[in-house]
């Protein structure tokens, strides 16, 4: 078999089961060997017919992670991890969060914390004392999916009134 077809296949396979950042396509070609020049044709042939999109890419993986509960930080970071340009992340992740999106998001983390964890109902959240105890969980948890602490601090500032 020629390298060119090996290449091909090789990333076509890496397709195979989930959207791929060219990055990613890049460095597991690169693991197996392939040379720069034969990783840089088979990108553009790639790209070419549209297997291969990091704006499509990145505007999946921001959806995809909304639904997960995760944070723009978390989401920027990921995508950064995957190779995705700043300048595109920066552009589609405006596109999806604003202020008021953000804290939706949280707030529902937030209370399936509550619910999950405490057993507290979402309908009677206000009606029960939360201690400082859960709200420290309940701070770590939006902290580490990805939340700006003024938002964390707006929630929790929501859930002790």
């Amino acid at each position: 078999m020629n390298i060119k077809k090996e290449c091909r296949e090789a990333a076509l396979r890496y397709l195979e089961h989930r959207e791929r950042s060219a990055y990613e396509i890049t460095s597991h070609l690169t693991s197996k060997g392939f040379s720069k020049q034969e990783i840089d044709e088979e990108l553009m042939y790639l790209k070419e017919l549209h297997y291969v999109d990091d704006e499509r890419y990145c505007e999946s993986h921001i959806r995809y992670a909304m639904r997960k509960g995760r944070g723009p930080l978390r989401i920027r970071y990921e995508l950064k991890e995957k190779g995705v340009d700043e300048a595109l992340i920066q552009q589609t992740l405006r596109q999806y969060f604003n202020r008021q999106t953000e804290k939706e998001i949280a707030l529902a983390e937030a209370t399936k914390i509550l619910e999950r964890n405490f057993g507290v109902s979402a309908e009677f959240e206000n009606e029960i004392l939360i201690d400082e105890k859960i709200i420290a969980k309940i701070g770590r948890r939006l902290a580490s999916l990805g939340y700006e602490s003024n938002v964390i601090y707006d929630i929790i500032g929501q859930l002790r009134r």
